[in-house]
């Protein structure tokens, strides 16, 4: 925990904050300070509104400058190092992949640390002069550095992945993370209100009183976890805190290894992955909205489809995390041929696996519907119809799996990458495909879908899925498609290590 020994951060604060460096970084942001405050002074008449106009100007600026800052600095820092060609040496050192995190989020971004240290003591003055208590400011810049420290760890993660980073990761942030930021504030609207904390908006509204947030100008204060009304400012930082463990677990994980070698978690944490937002769904799922009519209310088969949507978004996520590195997979491959490995082995193939998390989903959706069911059936939640599309999302993830595995067995560069979008293509042809034969004949469109894609309408104003056997039709080609690349698959790892000839 003593980061500022960390000789990672040391090498970042021994370079970034010289003493003269220091000095003219503290004069620029007062004078920064001075010249807002006069705009502000310009733009009010009143001096009571002076001080809440300015200090709201100056927390956006803070907010928006240190988030930026932490992102596009932590988000260069292992692309930078390994252009330089210095990557490998901290590989090599006897510092930990826990030290190298440390040492990158808290000593990359220190000249922006020690900016928002600068403005501070103007903030907090002017925040104190516009009638702002003690404990409401305490909790805005804890929501702010909670916030700036998530997008680091973010930005770090993304970093670790990409081979070269073309576009700024700030501008990334800047056309990513505004939609991002307003989508939490349509959430809280929603029968899922907690997701409203995804974003620090809806906690800062709530501690400033901000009247027309919400609809009917009422403010979003709280939001219900497994049905008790939770206050949103300590709802947001505990999100944050658990969400941030999953890339704080991947940067453990992989920090110091090759980019080919690269397995963000293993098939234990990628379950617990799946697991964990299946059980924020169950927690922020409002029990009141469930089967309610208007705008807030949402049918038992809609909360259905939602979980069947997310069960297929979780299965992919979990299957890139889990591709199993092309030496590990040949390793396994051996191990398996004499009897000594299993397919649910660390090293193995992905799909088993896949269809446990598929399996977990569907245990999240029966236990949901026995908790928030109003009437006396589970009928009205269509629990047949989704576990055929939870099946359906399962084939489908698994042969994009297979496929991207196989992908990692050629000699393609960035086997991953160039896959996905070889899969995108397909459904983007899929999708055209459908729309053509779509002209003639509705029917034939969604024919088209259930033949080859796991995407398909809801029919009827019940909600029902409509599941049609031509559906199944689909699947079986696709179980084909699966065996066909197991099989190449196969054929890759049975060839014979070669070695070149003795001098």
């Amino acid at each position: 925990m003593r980061f500022w020994q960390n000789p990672e951060f040391v090498r970042y604060a021994r370079a970034e904050l010289r003493p003269v460096r220091m000095v003219t970084t503290g004069l620029l942001v007062l004078v920064i300070c001075l010249l807002l405050g006069l705009i502000c002074w310009s733009s009010t008449s009143d001096q009571g509104r002076f001080y809440s106009v300015f200090y709201t100007t100056l927390l956006s600026v803070q907010g928006g400058v240190l988030s930026l800052w932490c992102l596009s600095s932590c988000g260069q820092a292992v692309v930078r190092e390994r252009e330089m060609k210095t990557y490998d040496f901290l590989r090599t050192t006897r510092l930990t992949s826990a030290e190298l995190l440390i040492g990158k989020v808290l000593g990359t971004p220190i000249l922006g640390y020690f900016c928002f240290l600068c403005s501070l003591p103007v903030a907090v003055s002017v925040g104190l002069l516009a009638g702002h208590s003690v404990a409401t400011l305490l909790w805005t810049y804890a929501l702010i550095l909670v916030f700036a420290l998530f997008v680091a760890v973010c930005g770090l993660w993304l970093s670790m992945l990409v081979e070269k980073m073309t576009v700024s990761p700030a501008l990334v942030g800047l056309l990513l993370g505004g939609p991002l930021l307003l989508t939490g504030i349509g959430v809280a609207q929603s029968p899922f209100p907690g997701f409203a904390a995804i974003t620090p908006l809806p906690a800062l509204f709530a501690l400033y009183d901000a009247n027309g947030f919400s609809q009917g100008n009422v403010v979003f204060q709280s939001a219900p976890v497994f049905g008790v009304e939770m206050p949103i400012v300590p709802l947001t930082l505990l999100l944050y805190a658990t969400f941030i463990a999953w890339p704080v677990l991947m940067l453990l994980r992989n920090l110091k290894n090759e980019r080919s070698e690269l397995r963000l978690l293993s098939r234990a944490q990628a379950l617990a992955f799946a697991a964990y937002f299946h059980l924020l769904f169950c927690a922020f799922l409002d029990p009141l909205a469930v089967g309610a009519g208007g705008s807030s209310g949402i049918p038992a088969a809609g909360v259905s489809a939602v979980v069947v949507l997310l069960n297929g978004i979780l299965l992919f996520a979990v299957a890139l995390a889990t591709l199993t590195p092309a030496e590990q997979l040949r390793r396994w491959w051996r191990m398996r041929t004499a009897g000594k490995e299993s397919y649910l082995a660390a090293q193995g193939p992905a799909w088993p696996w896949l269809i446990v998390t598929a399996a977990v989903g569907f245990c999240f959706l029966g236990a949901t519907a026995l908790v928030f069911n109003r009437s006396g059936s589970l009928g009205n939640w269509h629990l047949g119809g989704a576990a055929a599309l939870m099946l359906a999302n399962l084939v489908y993830v698994i042969r994009d799996a297979s496929f991207l595995q196989w992908c990692m067995l050629t000699r393609l560069k960035q086997p991953v990458v160039k896959g996905s979008l070889y899969l995108i293509l397909y459904y983007t042809a899929a999708g055209i495909l459908a729309s053509v034969f779509s002209t003639a004949s509705g029917s034939r469109e969604t024919t088209v879908l259930d033949l080859l894609t796991p995407f398909r309408p809801f029919e009827g104003e019940s909600g029902s899925f409509g599941i049609r056997s031509v559906l199944y039709v689909g699947l079986g080609l696709q179980s084909i498609v699966i065996v066909l690349l197991w099989k190449a698959i196969s054929r890759r790892l049975a060839r014979p290590a070669t070695a070149g000839s003795a001098a």
